[in-house]
């Protein structure tokens, strides 16, 4: 097996510096301690926190890899303008007058398309500040689009405030079954992986089941390979095996609603759907089922991406079932669900919501179907983006680029969304500002800018600030220092006093020591009024759309590469991994298409086709395509640019039965 080791700094091997500054990695949302070492301004070296219990010490290469693009030659430092998005961009002599001139075009669109038809996507590098600044903005401004990844779709089975871990990644030392459901913590967290193959040390079995072949496959005890967006389908199978051999928790059954007729639900469901639900042999789901009955307390590690699809509840419910949620070692932890609902517009109350937005736009791995439509649905006139939005969650929306009146770009470095801008805004970097981290854990972190940022950057709440001041709402947005700057720890206290899950907080508590300060801790309780989550209506699950004769291929939309940043897009080995247009198939594939590596091919469904250069990895199954780009269908074929799509087809058909 490979080894996967996050970096461990040898004490003696720093450069010379003048000052220290213990910070928290924004990188992911494990929410690794740093001290970073700065001498004359310059970020010069970087150890991990030793007296950090989320990482004691460890850092990945995700930790270190932000440093360079801060002092990249590439970097946006100064707000510009343009007319036309073909032509070069004329710098602003300071801020002001290009916020000025924001505001001035703003107002233009508000006027000829009303208020909603502004759009505003909100990409995490941006910081945590400038999607809430953008929300209280949005508020007084008169649209509800306002995206970002972190938000999840509505689910009225599950509440909002049970959708978090129970209790943090250090207990799973204490599980004996440890299953992770298309979650890749080993390429997208390796410092959390790490308590995984410390788990496994202490006798915990690991089992990954995932729709690709990745690192963490690699690692388990046990993987198992399932078809693109089954894997809260494969929760229900599982639910139902449990059940038909009574392995469910009977101390606990008194304490859950309508037990009788929740079990019933199950019972009705026909077994013949188990394989179709999951697509996986219902001897697999029976051999599963049965180890985790009987490793018991079980961890349920669930990737953010099953948030958008149905039945989500199912973990939460599997997990109450069974009694692990009251369990030290046991429960369910869902990835990149750390933050609390915290209300930015508290204080507006007497501004009316301009309706509400569409939670089918909120993450970069929804269904095909669904996002694209849902954008285009929307009469948008006007985006402000931050980060590379247009090249991850509203990456549907460049398509429409020509035909908006204005986008703005609030960020540090040339991508896509930067490229289809007529105005940029240049962006502090996370170690260049203050501000709040919450971690996967539940814990609230506060790290310190570490170094002064360029003359023109400013945080996300300082664009905002500014921008609600020239339409004459500065009252509304007043945590500003004496110079006139954005004050975020005013800010963030302000929000913590204002949310109930953060209401007690003290930014004062959080800035001292290395005890991790968490927002949420309930032991594993759960409302006994909460209803589990019922198995749906007896039948086959949803057929992908797309004629399997026609189109051969299983298409998903996902990340090709595990991205640390827009801050590291400088070097020109990462540039090509993160190629926003790659399409990635299997070694066979490409074999029988005669496809060599970086050739342009396309991959088509019934109604349009996406081109891009081919990636052909054995991380991807044979069967199976991705890309980050869009495309409303299940289904593809692929074929080489100039290549006739029947004699493809013909190919696919006689190596695919």
């Amino acid at each position: 097996m490979l080894e996967i080791m996050p970096l461990q700094r040898m004490s003696g091997t720093r450069k010379d510096y003048d000052q220290t500054v213990a910070a928290c990695c924004q990188e992911c949302t494990v929410g690794c301690g740093l001290v970073i070492y700065v001498k004359d301004e310059r970020i010069v070296d970087i150890q991990g926190d030793e007296d950090q219990p989320s990482n004691r010490g460890r850092l990945c290469a995700r930790g270190i890899a932000f440093v360079p693009g801060l002092t990249s030659p590439e970097r946006i430092t100064l707000p510009g303008t343009r007319t036309r998005l073909n032509t070069s961009f004329e710098a602003f002599d300071n801020w002001e007058k290009g916020i000025d001139l924001l505001a001035e075009r703003l107002r233009r669109v508000k006027e000829q398309s009303g208020a909603p038809s502004l759009l505003i996507g909100c990409d995490p590098e941006a910081g945590l500040d400038f999607y809430l600044g953008a929300r209280r903005f949005a508020r007084l401004w008169g649209t509800p689009h306002v995206y970002h990844p972190w938000q999840e779709a509505a689910d009225p089975a599950l509440p909002a405030e049970l959708r978090h871990p129970t209790w943090d990644s250090a207990q799973w030392s204490q599980s004996r079954c440890i299953l992770l459901v298309e979650a890749d913590l080993a390429a997208t967290h390796p410092v959390a992986f790490q308590r995984l193959l410390e788990a496994r040390r202490s006798g915990a079995k690991i089992i990954a089941v995932d729709s690709r072949f990745t690192t963490t496959l690699a690692q388990a005890d046990v993987a198992l390979l399932i078809p693109p967006q089954r894997g809260n389908e494969l929760g229900l199978a599982l639910m139902k095996n449990l059940l038909a051999e009574q392995q469910v928790d009977p101390a606990g059954q008194d304490r859950f609603r309508d037990f009788q007729a929740w079990r019933d639900s199950y019972a009705a469901w026909p077994a013949e759907d188990f394989e179709a639900a999951s697509g996986l042999p219902s001897e697999k789901i029976r051999s599963l089922a049965r180890t985790l009955a009987h490793r018991t307390p079980a961890v349920l590690i669930t990737a953010k991406r099953l948030a958008q699809a149905s039945h989500y509840g199912i973990w939460l419910t599997l997990s109450r079932a069974m009694g692990w949620q009251e369990q030290a070692g046991g429960g369910w932890y869902p990835l990149e669900s750390g933050v609390p609902l915290l209300d930015p517009t508290a204080g507006l109350e007497a501004v009316p919501p301009a309706g509400s937005r569409d939670e089918g736009l909120t993450f970069p791995y929804l269904p095909q179907r669904t996002g694209p439509e849902a954008l285009a649905a929307l009469e948008i006139k006007a985006l402000i983006g931050s980060g590379n939005c247009l090249g991850d969650f509203l990456a549907p929306l460049h398509k429409r680029i020509n035909d908006l009146d204005l986008s703005v770009y609030f960020g540090s470095f040339s991508n896509r969304t930067r490229r289809a801008a007529h105005m940029v805004f240049p962006a502090t970097g996370w170690p260049e500002r203050a501000g709040i981290s919450f971690t996967n854990d539940g814990a609230v972190r506060w790290s310190p800018r570490a170094v002064k940022p360029p003359d023109a950057c400013r945080t996300g709440l300082g664009f905002w600030m500014r921008l609600a001041q020239r339409f004459g709402w500065g009252e509304y947005f007043p945590w500003k220092k004496a110079n006139g700057l954005a004050d975020q720890k005013a800010f963030y206290q302000w929000l913590f006093d204002h949310s109930p899950q953060t209401a007690g907080l003290s930014l004062d508590q959080i800035e001292t020591g290395p005890v991790p300060v968490y927002w949420r801790r309930d032991g594993g309780a759960v409302p006994p009024e909460t209803a589990l989550l019922p198995a749906p209506p007896a039948g086959a699950p949803r057929a992908p759309a797309g004629d399997p004769a026609a189109f051969p291929l299983s298409f998903q939309v996902t990340r090709t590469s595990t991205r640390s940043g827009e801050a590291s897009r400088w070097w020109p080995w990462t540039r090509e991994l993160e190629d926003e247009r790659r399409i990635l198939i299997h070694p066979r594939i490409a074999e029988v298409l005669e496809v060599e590596n970086g050739e342009t091919i396309n991959a088509a469904s019934e109604d349009e086709i996406i081109e891009g250069p081919a990636a052909i990895s054995r991380q991807v199954p044979p069967r199976l395509v991705w890309s980050l780009q869009r495309l409303r269908a299940d289904r593809v074929l692929i074929y080489r640019k100039g290549q006739a799509p029947e004699e493809a087809r013909d190919r696919l058909k006689a190596m695919i039965p």
